[in-house]
Parts: structure tokens; C-alpha cells; sequence
């Protein structure tokens, strides 16, 4: 999921792509639900860049408490927002990480 498909600037929209080919549904829009979906186990992955630390502070805690984990591109802590990648757990996030780095 992402909130729509122009995801950030045209080198992250790269790197978004890179992802979109490897999953089997993309799909845009759901904003703050998409997260409560990885918390739910409905979903596995959102990415999403230009957030605001009010977008996404709350779905941190939720997601974490459920064992997804929720960072920046680069795996590390994103709680001011930017370019974030939320993941039903460790094995998900770990590939869409090197997909989008790689």
C-alpha cells in the first residue's frame, strides 16, 4: 500500500517500482488504515514517502506492538516521518529493504 502513486520525488518513485514488481497486489489510497492492516495481519508492507511526524507516530506504536516494524528507507527509526517503510514483520521488511536500496 502506499497513499498514492506518485510516492515522493522521481528517485524514490524508482525505488518504489522496484518493490511494486515483486508483490502480488499494489494497491493506493487507505492512508492511516493501511497501518492498522499490518497491525491487523491483513497486509504485509506499506511504503510511503513526505510523511509528517503526526502521520505517523500513533501507527508506529500500533504496528510494533503487533511485531510489525515500522522504519525510514535506510532501516532506521523514522518517528519524523519522511520516507517510511512499515512491515507485518522482520523477514518482509529485511527484502523490501534491499529492494529499495539495492
Amino acid at each position: 500500500f502506499t497513499t498514492f502513486p506518485e510516492v515522493g520525488n522521481a528517485k524514490d518513485r524508482l525505488r518504489f517500482d522496484k518493490v511494486a514488481q515483486k508483490v502480488r497486489l499494489l494497491r493506493y489510497g487507505c492512508d492511516c488504515y493501511a497501518y492498522a492492516l499490518i497491525a491487523a495481519g491483513q497486509i504485509d508492507l506499506v511504503i510511503e514517502a513526505g510523511l509528517q511526524a503526526y502521520d505517523i507516530q500513533a501507527p508506529i506504536a500500533v504496528i510494533e506492538a503487533a511485531g510489525g516494524i515500522v522504519t525510514d528507507w535506510q532501516g532506521r527509526p523514522c518517528p519524523d516521518g519522511g520516507r517510511v517503510l512499515a512491515a507485518a514483520n522482520a523477514e518482509i521488511h529485511a527484502e523490501a529493504l534491499a529492494l529499495l536500496n539495492g
